[in-house]
């Protein structure tokens, strides 16, 4: 890369524009532009001043040893894990930001650690030094780098320390603005802020709610992966995967053992279809037998009628009141049809048959 596309993303990861760049360096709007499209290159005594302001060494402004950048800082931030000690960690932290300024790993490391000093200091000058200095590193985070992963991670660092100070609505301020492809921080982090609060009714009804998304997100995910990996032929994969599904769908069982039956019916009938073909009849007959459990529920129990969550399974679920259950249930199983693949495979295997005249009647 040249120095002016080096400019560029240096500029871009600082969240400044060229008109911001230029002020500072003491040049115009016009001189920034050329750099950046390669019509000429800054005066070489500007080189020390373009790489204090974006705090790199001026061989990384000219795009050498930009991977032992990142070299430096994970070693850095292995010095500081090694060291076991919090004191310790922010001083090797401290040290390495004095070299690399604009590290927000390094920023967002130093910040943990000084949280962790808030957590067990007796001082309390000490803790509420250590609490502004995390919250001014991670800020700057959110405010100059171009790297949304970084960014999340320090949103979802002010999140922790803004809740454990008693600053609820600063900890409910940052979470929401962790951007949507960080699921993971944003539900955690608005949990862990119930929490703080002692907003018990809050956190309950949150967590139900996120449970049973997270839930189906991976009972669907689960289903798509096992049937794309039988279509290609990899049955041993999709029989794992199957396996995990079906363990997946009984975890709600103490609360409704009857809870998505019909989820639970398809998922046994394709681990069976998988063992057929890896040719397995001890374990294709045993998720057979799953089949028929599970059809037996679908059939007998009245309260599949209800598509509500919170009347499906109270247990689990009874502060959720608007979210609807998503199943949809099979007036009258199909057993003859759904089962002919399995004829021919079990042959005149009596138990099979003796299972098949049972579900069939």
């Amino acid at each position: 890369m040249s120095i002016g596309s080096n400019i560029y993303a240096l500029r871009k990861a600082k969240k400044v524009t060229q008109a911001q760049l230029a002020e500072k360096i003491g040049v115009s709007e016009q001189a920034a532009s050329k750099w950046e499209n390669d019509v000429c290159a800054p005066d070489v005594s500007l080189f020390p001043v373009i790489a204090e302001y974006f705090g790199v060494s001026i061989d990384r402004l000219f795009g050498y040893h930009n991977n032992s950048y990142a070299e430096e800082v994970k070693k850095i931030i292995q010095a500081a894990d090694d060291s076991m000690d919090t004191y310790k960690e922010i001083e090797i932290i401290s040290e390495g930001l004095s070299r690399y300024p604009n590290s927000p790993e390094l920023k967002i490391y130093l910040a943990f650690s000084l949280s962790m000093v808030n957590r067990f200091s007796e001082d309390a000058d000490e803790r509420a030094k250590a609490v502004e200095k995390a919250i001014k590193v991670c800020t700057e985070v959110v405010d100059t780098c171009g790297d949304n992963k970084q960014v999340d991670t320090a949103l979802n660092m002010l999140n922790r320390i803004y809740g454990e100070t008693g600053e609820y609505a600063k900890a409910h301020d940052a979470i929401q603005k962790i951007s949507a492809d960080n699921y993971f921080f944003r539900v955690v982090g608005t949990a862990r802020t119930y929490g703080y609060e002692h907003n018990d009714s809050a956190l309950k009804q949150f967590t139900q709610q996120n449970l049973f998304h997270c839930w189906l997100a991976a009972d669907l995910n689960l289903q798509l992966l096992t049937s794309r990996l039988s279509e290609i032929g990899r049955y041993t994969e999709s029989a794992e995967f199957g396996k995990l599904h079906l363990k997946l769908l009984s975890v709600f069982d103490d609360g409704c053992h009857d809870f998505y039956s019909t989820h639970k019916f398809f998922a046994a009938l394709a681990l069976a279809h998988n063992y057929r073909k890896l040719e397995d009849k001890p374990n294709c007959l045993e998720a057979i037998k799953q089949v028929f459990h599970y059809g037996t529920q679908i059939n007998s129990a009245e309260t599949n009628r209800d598509f509500h969550i919170s009347a499906r399974n109270p247990l689990y679920f009874s502060n959720i009141n608007d979210c609807e259950a998503m199943e949809e249930y099979i007036s009258r199983i199909p057993y003859e049809a759904m089962l002919s693949s399995f004829d021919k495979f079990f042959s005149c295997d009596e138990e099979y048959i003796r299972l098949k005249k049972i579900a069939i009647e």
